[in-house]
């Protein structure tokens, strides 16, 4: 089984470090499909810019694993007098996590560095709203900055990927470490399946409203898609959460079936798997998992997360061992399911 130091950390430090907000995903989704060509039957993108990589087609029972390839950012909305950019949030960022940071603006001319600014009037101590804040990108004139970016145009944090111990810290954390899961899975169990017909999804625009799951469940219909997405984890305002290092976390939520549920449980304790067991923020839990419910009614899903600090920021935290874990428990449940389909055909109704 693949463990943590069998991982391709180049690669994911790559998927990491590439730039791609909700709706500008082209990039990362480009790594992946390269990644995993050599070793699958078929590699294709749908028209919103979701990709499937499939192997062992004729296989009798469609597993689908999936994991949303975007991550937060800002676009431009139009220019100041001054020179400075005015901005709209691309997914749940929270600004007071954003001002002072660098950022990279990806223009018609390439990248273009900035800082978000803020210039809250009156109260030095005030919490800004979005007409308070900008991108500076250190021109002199609203003319001159017209001539590097152009209305729309995406910003990302600055690539900051890396290694303290055993935790992996940068932007994008949400969800480019499920995408790798995906990637090393597939990749170790690509032609070993003989009755599974494995796909693995990158979808896209999921922090702007889960709007790649849907498209991608109307295509797909598996019998079973698992996600991998990432859940806050224990810190310092959030106490009684899933802890770094302890294992990848099941939800016991809406969004994950019950007996899907239980049997990767099973394989977990049967293989000394460490696990985790979580409620999720809500009873949907507001992952993609509930939209291929919604789109895909005869598929059984469940949600697999990594726990992770300080989501939605540019020094987003997770653990190798949990990312570690993820991929041996999706490795391990797979395999397992390989072996006793003849026998024993899984129903995952209740």
């Amino acid at each position: 089984m693949m463990g943590k130091d069998c991982m391709d950390k180049d690669f994911l430090f790559a998927l990491l470090q590439a730039a791609g907000a909700s709706s500008d995903e082209h990039r990362p989704s480009a790594l992946f499909r390269q990644y995993l060509s050599a070793c699958a039957d078929e590699v294709v993108a749908d028209m919103i810019g979701n990709t499937l990589v499939a192997s062992n087609a004729g296989g009798d029972y469609r597993i689908l694993l999936s994991a949303h390839i975007d991550e937060i950012g800002l676009q431009v909305t139009g220019y100041c007098d001054d020179g400075l950019l005015r901005l709209r949030k691309l997914g749940g960022m929270a600004l007071l996590h954003a001002i002072g940071q660098e950022v990279e603006i990806h223009t018609f001319q390439g990248i273009r560095p900035g800082i978000v600014v803020s210039r809250a009037a009156g109260n030095n101590n005030a919490v800004p709203d979005m007409d308070d804040c900008f991108i500076d990108i250190f021109s002199q004139s609203k003319e001159e900055t017209m001539q590097w970016v152009r209305l729309g145009d995406v910003a990302t944090f600055s690539p900051n990927a890396r290694v303290i111990g055993d935790t992996l810290i940068s932007k994008a954390v949400d969800d480019r470490v499920g995408v790798f899961v995906l990637s090393q899975v597939f990749r170790h169990l690509a032609g070993k399946l003989h009755h599974v017909h494995l796909s693995v999804a990158t979808t896209v625009q999921e922090e702007i409203g889960l709007r790649g799951m849907a498209v991608l469940a109307q295509n797909t219909m598996p019998a079973v898609c698992l996600n991998v997405d990432v859940t806050d984890a224990c810190q310092m305002d959030k106490k009684h959460l899933p802890k770094l290092g302890d294992g990848s976390v099941l939800y016991r939520n809406a969004d994950s079936n019950p007996v899907l549920r239980q049997a990767l449980e099973s394989v977990a304790h049967t293989a000394d798997i460490p696990l985790q067991m979580a409620v999720g923020r809500n009873i949907t839990g507001g992952t993609d998992s509930s939209r291929i419910q919604l789109f895909s009614p005869r598929t059984a899903v469940a949600d697999i997360s990594i726990p992770c600090k300080y989501m939605h920021t540019h020094y987003e935290q997770c653990s190798l061992k949990d990312i570690g874990s993820c991929i041996k428990l999706l490795e391990s449940f797979l395999l397992h399911l390989d072996a006793d389909f003849p026998v024993n055909p899984p129903d995952w109704t209740f």
